[in-house]
């Protein structure tokens, strides 16, 4: 599991402005920035938690989705 600190700037994401994959939708994971990346969790800090990253909001929560499918084996 990958480990990062939350201590980031939290980002209000609009997520009806995007054209974004359903779970993304149905969990709306948190989304943080520090310095040029993106990084979003849901679950934070328990041992089923979901993580993304990526260079823009988008690019993140893409990430996530993908480990989201990973790990729930869908």
């Amino acid at each position: 599991m990958k480990h990062t600190s939350l201590d980031k700037e939290k980002v209000q994401v609009d997520f009806t402005s995007m054209n974004l994959p359903a779970p993304v939708l149905n969990f709306r994971p948190d989304v943080y920035t520090d310095g040029d990346m993106y990084y979003c969790v849901l679950g934070a800090g328990t041992d089923q938690s979901v993580f993304g990253e990526g260079n823009t909001i988008e690019a993140a929560l893409l990430d996530w989705e993908k480990a989201y499918h990973e790990q729930s084996g869908k």
